[in-house]
């Protein structure tokens, strides 16, 4: 009848099950952080772990979070966007979405927790394995760009014009393949482009573009001001050095939580000599394990938000009301 609307979930009494579930999702992330860290502990001096946090002051890691958390956000509103012609979803669920695919992404090994995004966004908005492993495929590739251009940016011993021409020129290039690389991959996954989507691709792809060039950015650039102030670099080293362990860090082949392989990249990009090398990869531990606190502990703290009903129930239910 006009006038109602589909019953809340929030409205409705939550069975002992389903608190259950709710417990487990929020005590998993927090049980694989305090594993990952013991991790840590042990091939670490927790003594000057500690000396190293401590010289920076509580603002400037909170504003470092906040740029963490900043550049999820972004990739939340991607989501919300992409899908949005299929189902509303909130901001704050599409976050939760979000941060619980990155959790896994980094606890799983070989990166078998990208197949989360997979589940998640058939659950939610209903969409074909096919589709949504395309949209899966069009974000990575998206991110392996824009990390390219960081690189060619900040890691070519070249001067600063001639690094920059060469950025825009390559932007050229991503600019005139990508429309035919991504149909000659949805050929080849027979995905295609679904009648059903009332937006244009080129609004999703730029939405896509925008998300991943906003959260590499804010990513970089908040850790290597960490580095900066943990590790005396100067600022081009630091960026380098961030930008070497986010490029180390997307490896499939590392240990857990890309504890180690974070570390080597780190200290490999950013130059510092055989005698400055303790003082580094301290610093790298710190600012590693402050970035996994962060990712899984908002992960575990987005588990708070209530989810949403799959997307086949809520059509069911909106069907009965109707």
């Amino acid at each position: 009848m006009p006038g109602l609307r589909p019953p809340d979930d929030s409205d409705k009494p939550r069975p002992a099950s389903s608190r259950l579930k709710q417990a487990v999702r929020v005590v998993l992330p927090l049980a694989l952080l305090w594993l990952a860290w013991e991790w840590l502990l042990q091939h670490a001096d927790p003594a000057q772990l500690w000396q190293q946090a401590s010289r920076l002051p509580a603002w400037a890691w909170l504003a470092a979070g906040c740029a963490l958390l900043a550049g999820h956000s972004l990739r939340a509103v991607r989501l919300q966007r992409e899908w949005r012609h299929l189902r509303p979803v909130g901001l704050a669920l599409c976050l939760r979405l979000v941060l619980t695919h990155n959790a896994a992404v980094i606890l799983m090994p070989l990166r078998s927790g990208e197949a989360g995004y997979l589940w998640l966004v058939q659950r939610h908005w209903g969409v074909g394995w096919r589709e949504s492993g395309m949209s899966l495929l069009r974000w990575r590739l998206q991110d392996a760009a824009v990390l390219a251009l960081w690189a060619l940016l900040l890691m070519l011993p070249w001067n600063l014009a001639a690094r920059v021409l060469l950025v825009l020129a390559a932007l050229t290039v991503v600019a005139v393949l990508q429309q035919p690389l991504l149909a000659w991959l949805a050929r080849r996954s027979q995905a295609g482009v679904q009648p059903s989507h009332s937006r244009p691709a080129v609004a999703s792809h730029l939405d896509g573009w925008l998300a991943s060039a906003g959260n590499w950015t804010l990513k970089v650039l908040a850790l290597g001001a960490l580095l900066l102030a943990l590790a005396d670099l100067p600022a081009g080293d630091a960026l380098r050095a961030a930008l070497g362990g986010e490029l180390a860090g997307v490896q499939p082949l590392q240990g857990p939580a890309g504890l180690g392989t974070y570390e080597a990249g780190v200290w490999l990009a950013s130059g510092a000599q055989a005698a400055e090398q303790a003082r580094v990869v301290a610093a790298a531990l710190a600012v590693h394990a402050f970035s996994l606190a962060v990712a899984l502990g908002a992960a575990a703290l987005a588990q708070l938000i209530p989810a949403p009903l799959p997307a086949h129930m809520d059509s069911i239910e909106r069907k009965s009301v109707g």
